[in-house]
């Protein structure tokens, strides 16, 4: 964690008014949490543990949640800009050099969304990231001309596919439930984007009911160690779905439930393997 500074336009801006007081909030604590270049890991789980570690010790579930709304909701206000490099999640502050003043900069660890390391090397606009955009597809050049150079045509360029908010928020919620039952974070590859993405727009599923899939999913014992990745999970709905109904049904206890379940995931698992040996 590093000391930075509030400068006046912060509270006069129309762009950080765009945004809630929890968002606000999460954004000064990102400010301490990235190094001078302005980056830093894209893990919410490391943030949560920098910046609220005793919310995060009293309520665990919900500050991780919390946490991840807030970031998608700067990300998409254009004030932090999410993108990958060399395999890393990282994130960027807009308009670093302009929100803070840096007399001594470390050198940089991790690159910038256009690829340089250094504060001051680049002005990077709002335009420049596409959230989790590879970096390389980014510095076709150097600095702004590199920047310039972004949708002309560029090969590298256009070969990124473009990601979309509402996955990105429920990859980052299953993230932080899992994380908040002591699992492990699943990486974010183009299958587990594609198996959110496919949920949404093949399966006709909204946004509100994947993502109380996932915390009804994440809070029980039996499938918070079973959907450990979007693509289980879009393969597992429907039997969450027709599970969750039943428990709000009358007469069933909880242990026979947890029964039928494992049965019926057993007998799953034999169907594909006699398929797979067919």
């Amino acid at each position: 964690m590093r000391i930075r500074s509030t400068k006046p336009e912060f509270w006069r801006s129309e762009r950080i008014a765009s945004v809630d007081w929890d968002a606000r909030l999460v954004l000064k604590g990102l400010e301490s949490y990235v190094d001078d270049n302005g980056v830093g890991k894209d893990d919410v789980v490391m943030i949560v543990s920098d910046v609220f570690p005793r919310d995060l010790a009293r309520e665990p579930s919900r500050t991780l949640a919390r946490v991840s709304e807030a970031i998608s909701a700067l990300a998409e206000a254009g004030l932090v800009h999410r993108y990958e490099a060399d395999g890393d999640r990282l994130l960027y502050m807009a308009f670093w050099e302009q929100a803070q003043r840096i007399d001594r900069p470390a050198k940089g660890r991790l690159p910038r969304p256009d690829g340089t390391f250094e504060y001051g090397d680049s002005e990077i606009r709002e335009s420049v990231a596409n959230p989790r955009e590879p970096s390389r597809a980014l510095a076709t050049g150097t600095g702004e001309q590199g920047i310039r150079d972004q949708g002309s045509g560029d090969q590298s360029s256009s070969s990124a596919e473009p990601t979309r908010p509402d996955v990105e928020r429920l990859l980052d919620l299953l993230d932080a439930e899992i994380a908040a039952n002591g699992g492990r974070v699943p990486s974010r590859t183009k299958k587990n984007r594609d198996a959110m993405r496919l949920l949404l727009d093949r399966d006709g599923r909204s946004e509100e009911q994947v993502a109380a899939a996932i915390r009804w999913a994440q809070g029980s014992e039996f499938w918070r160690a079973n959907i450990l990745s979007a693509v289980k999970l879009r393969e597992k709905y429907e039997t969450l779905r027709l599970q969750a109904q039943r428990e709000r049904g009358p007469g069933v206890s909880r242990g026979m439930q947890a029964a039928q379940l494992a049965r019926e995931l057993e007998a799953e698992e034999q169907m594909g393997r006699r398929q797979i040996g067919a």
